[in-house]
């Protein structure tokens, strides 16, 4: 049993969240994130079309999200569900822990940009500029450069 989302082994919960924090932190490119195998979360039932959608990398069975929510909406809807008390259930996240935003260092308005805007805001590599600056592209040699936009907002998550 854990205590936290973090410490719920084999979850798909600890993998997106491993993905938001040790690859971010680490500079590991989109396609070899711990979570790279999951589904994305949002789904946009307006605009999306009905049916499967197979994956085009291969790596996960649909490329479409499950739930008319935000990756953080989700993980906040679970921190959530896990501080409850209910009949039958073994435990809950100890109501004096932060929330799981709080916990990854990041504020809502900071996770929203960064999840919405990360295409724009990260081009070949991302991750907190600390751990980006020291890596150099193993073809070319070449520095990797973060947007400016994507310095700030991971400068003032800390």
């Amino acid at each position: 049993m854990a205590e936290t989302l973090e410490q719920s082994n084999h979850t798909s919960v600890q993998r997106r969240i491993e993905s938001i924090t040790a690859d971010r932190d680490e500079g590991v490119p989109v396609e070899k994130r711990r979570d790279n195998f999951l589904s994305p979360v949002a789904i946009d039932e307006r605009s999306g079309e009905i049916g499967p959608c197979v994956s085009q990398t291969g790596k996960r069975c649909s490329d479409k999200g499950f739930l008319p929510m935000s990756l953080e909406d989700y993980l906040e809807t679970l921190d959530w569900t896990a501080r409850q008390i209910a009949p039958g259930k073994r435990g809950k996240t100890p109501a004096d822990l932060p929330p799981v935003l709080k916990r990854l260092g990041l504020d809502t308005k900071t996770w929203c940009e960064l999840v919405s805007d990360f295409g724009r805001l990260f081009c070949t590599v991302a991750g907190r500029p600390e751990c980006v600056d020291p890596l150099r592209s193993h073809r070319t040699h070449r520095r990797y450069h973060l947007r400016r936009r994507a310095r700030e907002l991971l400068t003032q998550a800390d």
